[in-house]
């Protein structure tokens, strides 16, 4: 027992097993004779022999029975684990007694702590400020922290409880010492942000601004278009007309119909600006985020088609209670742009059909416009999103090229994307989805 009380660092002179231990040979010395001496009397020195024996066996395996079920002895080998050393002062704050735990280390040999106090790991060191309110009221203190300078820096932590005699005295202190310093430099690292982190934060740095230096360019490149490129057009404009009104009995019909397309194209180009100007404005601002009604969007949308042409008739599938989260101006430009083509496509046919709904796919709720008009060659879908891209001429199907563009940034701005499902002569459907990246809806 006792060279395990050295295993653990249990001082073996003072251990509880040793001290149980000197009782059971003080009572094998008392049991063994008194055993043995009937035995005596009756003249038979081999029996006293073999029951004092059989005593002393009896007497060890009963002490050595009890000491294995002593709780004192697991909780003794449990602070030894779980400390680096242990220690008890006197009344003066002296450490008088010093214990070795299993987990001590090479850095510092606590034995050097008998006769300080038992926060100078280093000589002489003044109590931290905690400790001394503490020990100054005579009550516990748990995980003070003590450092150790030198070449190897490390941080020890101090727990302590005061010890009271029978009558009530303050007779000093015992407790714990452990090494936090892998502890400290853990939570530390755990704190502090990852290169890869610094380096995303850099990189999203150098991308923000230059995207600030991008907006700053678009300002200057829409205002240029706004008036730069729209002086020439006027002049081109002007001039034409001048021609066309006070020349035009001096040229043939060929000749007026060659002005008239020029202010014909010099007007389309003037509309194609002011649409860049549109999509740009609309498409850079800030989202202004609230919950959106798109049934009642798309229901303003199509009182507003049919009261463009009231003799037409066309049959409108509005879906109700379609709700989400998003910018209503934005949103309804969406719904503006696709429904109007709908619109549009399907003027044609016999009996036109738009319809605006959603359906569940996964889990995922995918918006959708439909029409039975024109459609489209899906070989040429992935152009459709483009600026100026059109499938029909301008004389059959009116329109400047920008709206699906325009739809796809807004879906874009709202977490979502849009795609199309269409046949020549079968209509189209236009499918977008909002927030796909998770964010509610």
């Amino acid at each position: 027992m006792r060279w395990h009380n050295r295993g653990v660092g249990e001082n073996a002179s003072k251990s509880h097993d040793c001290r149980a231990a000197r009782c059971a040979w003080a009572l094998l010395l008392v049991v063994a004779p008194a055993t043995a001496t009937p035995a005596a009397a009756q003249g038979s020195g081999a029996l006293a022999a073999a029951a004092g024996a059989l005593a002393a066996l009896v007497v060890v395996a009963v002490v050595r029975w009890w000491l294995g079920r002593n709780p004192l002895r697991a909780a003794r080998l449990a602070l030894a684990a779980g400390a680096d050393w242990q220690w008890q002062c006197d009344a003066d704050l002296n450490v008088v007694e010093v214990n070795l735990g299993q987990r001590a280390g090479a850095a510092f040999d606590p034995r050097v702590l008998v006769g300080r106090k038992p926060w100078q790991i280093e000589v002489d060191a003044p109590a931290p400020a905690q400790l001394r309110t503490q020990t100054a009221a005579r009550a516990a203190f748990f995980d003070i922290a003590i450092g150790l300078g030198g070449g190897d820096q490390r941080i020890f932590v101090l727990s302590g409880v005061p010890l009271v005699t029978a009558d009530g005295r303050f007779d000093g202190y015992t407790g714990i010492a452990r090494d936090a310093t892998a502890l400290i430099a853990a939570a530390h690292a755990a704190a502090a942000p990852p290169a890869e982190l610094v380096q995303l934060e850099a990189q999203h740095a150098e991308r923000t601004r230059q995207l600030e230096l991008a907006v700053k360019e678009l300002d200057s490149f829409s205002h240029s278009v706004s008036h730069d490129l729209r002086a020439p057009l006027r002049v081109v404009d002007g001039f034409a007309n001048i021609v066309l009104e006070d020349y035009g009995d001096h040229l043939d019909d060929l000749g007026r119909e060659h002005l008239k397309r020029i202010v014909a194209a010099g007007q389309r180009m003037n509309a194609m600006i002011d649409t860049l100007l549109s999509l740009s404005r609309m498409t850079s601002r800030e989202i202004d985020r609230e919950r959106v009604d798109l049934s009642r969007l798309a229901r303003e949308l199509a009182d507003e088609l049919r009261s463009q042409d009231p003799g037409r008739t066309t049959d409108f599938v509005l879906a109700d209670r379609l709700v989400v989260e998003g910018d209503t101006t934005l949103l309804r430009l969406v719904l503006q742009n696709l429904m109007g083509n709908a619109w549009k496509f399907s003027a044609k046919v016999a009996q036109p059909r738009v319809e605006f709904g959603a359906r569940d796919e996964n889990g995922r709720i995918v918006y959708l416009v439909r029409d039975n008009g024109a459609g489209f060659d899906m070989r040429f879908a992935d152009k459709m999103f483009g600026l100026f891209q059109r499938f029909h001429s301008s004389n059959e199907f009116p329109g400047t090229g920008v709206g699906l563009a325009t739809v796809q940034r807004i879906v874009r701005k709202h977490g979502g994307r849009i795609w199309a499902d269409s046949q020549p002569g079968q209509g189209a459907t236009f499918f977008f989805t909002l927030w796909e990246n998770g964010r509610a809806r």
